[in-house]
């Protein structure tokens, strides 16, 4: 006689089994939605279905939830703030306005205040984020320093500490944030520079004071000044000249991974498909032309290596547009090669590999009317360089 096998279910398993599947359900990495160009959202909805199926499950996965999803509300007087934060800093917006302002979910409440300015008589505005997009938010406000300098010097920074499930009607006694978590929640702001004033606080009624070395570890960071422009340029350089080792070796996509950090560098943020540059003064600003069109160059080499033509095509024609704008022919489908080339441009040599780059891209791609047209601009840049009369001859006797 066989005997009936004893059934399973999943509060049988062990609780530290359960709550090994309760992380991997509710971490942010697993409810995060990608889009395009490296914009993300939350889509909790799914996930949360575990707080409706029985009290037990109730319990276990909200305190798991809890350690893994910190909540960080932000209170800025300017009113489109939130929009800056989730376009140019691809920081994922949880809730905002009224509802974030209504919120008390959230273990940081950072108030950024403009006083002795007509900013201060604005609306608070609102809004939450997660503590896992923090230092892009961080990053964010570095990049608008970058791009106003000297707005900081207008502007305090409050940090208030708060414990959101402490329940006073069940213990009075308040307790610190852990040491680590409040690492988690200041030291990013070690990126914003020359504020006026860095108060750090705490909620007097759910959480003890801050640790005094963790203050301290983030104002010494805020002290530290931004790299100089000629600092951030030799590590671009450096970061190009090893994308370009990789690229010669074929590794390709280790090659494009150097020259995002070649861009960073140089403070021009690139996400997917889009670029984000501020401007940071006038210092290198030649230099740093170059080390652009150069980079451009390069990825669109390594793109056609990875026969990726479309993006080979976007990267070239981005630059490509750029400089047609700029001589006011962005429209013109007439002009001549020698006056579209600008051979007095400081990377005039770069730049004509762009051209004949581009131009390979657009002949896979099956358009040989462009890549015609990019080869002859190229030709008047790379005058000597057979590759480019070998493809122009090849496009004319496709065309007939």
């Amino acid at each position: 006689m066989e005997l009936e096998k004893p059934k399973t279910s999943f509060l049988n398993l062990p609780p530290e089994i359960r709550e090994e599947i309760y992380r991997i359900i509710l971490h942010p990495d697993a409810n995060r939605v990608a889009g395009r160009d490296e914009y993300t959202d939350y889509d909790y909805r799914p996930a949360l279905v575990l707080f409706r199926l029985s009290s037990q499950l109730y319990y276990e996965a909200r305190r798991i939830f809890r350690d893994l999803n910190v909540f960080v509300r932000i209170e800025t007087p300017w009113p489109e703030a939130h929009h800056h934060v989730a376009f140019e800093g691809h920081v994922p917006i949880l809730m905002k306005h009224a509802r974030a302002a209504a919120f008390k979910g959230h273990s940081l409440a950072v108030a950024i205040g403009a006083p002795h300015t007509l900013m201060q008589e604005a609306e608070p505005q609102h809004f939450v984020i997660l503590l896992d997009d923090l230092d892009k938010f961080a990053s964010t406000w570095r990049y608008a320093d970058l791009t106003n300098p000297g707005l900081n010097g207008y502007l305090t920074l409050t940090l208030q500490l708060r414990d959101p499930h402490h329940l006073p009607e069940l213990c009075d006694e308040v307790r610190a944030v852990p040491k680590w978590r409040q690492r988690q929640l200041l030291l990013p702001f070690g990126a914003v520079k020359g504020l006026r004033e860095t108060v750090v606080t705490s909620d007097p009624a759910t959480t003890a004071k801050p640790f005094f070395s963790v203050e301290n570890e983030l104002r010494a960071a805020q002290q530290v000044p931004h790299a100089s422009p000629a600092a951030c340029l030799a590590e671009c350089s450096r970061l190009k000249t090893e994308g370009t080792k990789l690229l010669s070796a074929g590794q390709y996509h280790e090659a494009l991974a150097l020259y995002t950090r070649a861009w960073e560098a140089m403070h021009v943020v690139v996400k997917g498909r889009q670029r984000h540059a501020p401007y940071v003064g006038s210092n290198g600003q030649l230099e740093r032309l170059v080390l652009r069109v150069q980079l451009v160059a390069n990825t669109v080499l390594a793109y056609l290596k990875l026969e990726d033509w479309e993006e080979a095509r976007f990267w070239g024609l981005r630059t490509i547009t750029t400089m047609r704008q700029s001589i006011g022919a962005h429209d013109r489908d007439d002009l001549d090669p020698e006056d579209e080339a600008v051979t007095g441009f400081p990377a005039a040599a770069p730049l004509g590999r762009i051209y004949y780059r581009t131009a390979l891209a657009y002949k896979e791609l099956g358009d040989k009317v462009a890549a015609r047209r990019l080869l002859r601009v190229a030709a008047v840049y790379m005058p000597n360089d057979p590759n480019v009369r070998k493809e122009i001859a090849a496009c004319a006797l496709r065309l007939g």
